[in-house]
């Protein structure tokens, strides 16, 4: 499945705006993740801290150019204070990805830009269900989930993958929760449970 290609531009509250990330932004991406010891952000490799490079290949591989999966930064000026992704599965249907740096966690800005996408993403791009994957154990990522508006549908034994390891085969998985944002009007068929033999995105912060 393809997006159309966005054009984003939002200002939030205090000093705070979401904007597409493109390829220029690859020195953004590397800044913001130095100090992140953890798995961070998410295709098409999840890694602590970003080189350039891992930046560049990132951003080339997230391209709103190409119609299909992107990210959307938050900034306060010109620092990238985090990011959501935005990953299609099916017609109707899109994976809502969020990070924020380290420092800036537990101050609302992910409950902020992770509400401020969904609205855009539901109106602009008329796309009716919107889904995050949380580790269980992740209570701040199912804080915002619940701020955010979204609800529970289900939980998928052993579906995301802990990254412990370069080889898939070799890898620890752990349980994903799945909860959803569906407009009023989407269809009984947009407010089924997903299934999907993709490999996980990693767990969210």
């Amino acid at each position: 499945m393809k997006l159309m290609r966005p054009d984003l531009n939002l200002d939030l509250s205090n000093g705070l705006h979401m904007r597409t990330l493109r390829k220029e932004d690859a020195a953004l991406l590397a800044e913001a993740t130095s100090r992140e010891p953890a798995p961070s952000l998410w295709c098409p490799r999840p890694a602590g801290r970003y080189t350039l490079h891992d930046a560049q290949s990132a951003l080339s591989a997230w391209d709103p150019a190409a119609g299909g999966q992107f990210s959307i930064g938050v900034l306060r000026g010109r620092r990238l204070l985090g990011a959501v992704g935005l990953m299609p599965d099916r017609p109707g249907s899109t994976e809502l990805a969020y990070w924020i740096r380290p420092e800036q966690r537990g101050r609302g800005i992910a409950s902020q830009a992770v509400h401020a996408a969904t609205l855009w993403t539901h109106h602009s791009l008329a796309i009716p269900r919107i889904w995050l994957e949380i580790h269980p154990g992740n209570e701040p990522s199912l804080r915002v989930a619940r701020r955010a508006g979204y609800h529970f549908e289900q939980r998928i034994p052993h579906h995301c993958r802990d990254w412990s390891c370069e080889e898939a085969e070799q890898d620890s998985w752990h349980d994903c929760l799945i909860w959803a944002h569906i407009t009023d009007h989407a269809s009984d068929a947009d407010r089924d449970p997903i299934s999907r033999s993709r490999p996980a995105s990693p767990a969210r912060p």
